[in-house]
């Protein structure tokens, strides 16, 4: 049988013990709020319309960051409501750059305007933000006024 020493279990415990928190370490929170308009333009599918925004904000990790996204909603896919994908760019004002994804639902309220939720997944970017992963929720009102303004917020984490 072989005998380990006290301090040999006690390096291997304590380093054991140290890498969860340095995984979990990586992981931090993420809020970010933005408004903008948006631009829909038809598909060839007539259910779907396609959605490009533009906008700025501000976020935790970017500070005041511009917002470019292009959307597909999808209005057949859910009654009385709109199913959408898109991806998005926040770019930070040092032109470091955030890349994403989201799928979010909609549905309209009395007033005809959208209500929206679903989540997101950060997947990439550059300068400090290549590699960056990460993910949340996501909540955004369309209003189907002159401009189609549209104001979102995100809360979640993000490594990077």
């Amino acid at each position: 049988m072989r005998r380990f020493s006290v301090r040999a279990v006690l390096v291997v415990a304590i380093a054991m013990a140290a890498v969860p928190a340095v995984a979990s370490a990586q992981d931090r929170p993420f809020k970010a709020s933005l408004a903008g308009n948006a631009v829909l333009s038809p598909t060839d599918n007539v259910c779907v319309l396609r959605n490009d925004e533009t906008g700025d904000g501000n976020a935790t990790h970017l500070g005041h960051f511009e917002w470019e996204s292009e959307e597909f909603a999808d209005f057949c896919a859910t009654p009385g409501g709109v199913a959408v994908l898109g991806s998005f760019v926040m770019t930070a004002a040092n032109g470091d750059e955030l890349y994403g994804v989201y799928t979010t639902l909609g549905e309209f309220d009395a007033a005809g305007n959208l209500i929206i939720h679903g989540t997101y997944e950060f997947d990439g970017g550059t300068g400090r933000f290549a590699g960056a992963s990460g993910s949340g929720d996501i909540d955004a009102l369309g209003f189907l006024t002159p401009g189609l303004p549209v104001f979102g917020t995100f809360a979640g984490t993000i490594d990077y």
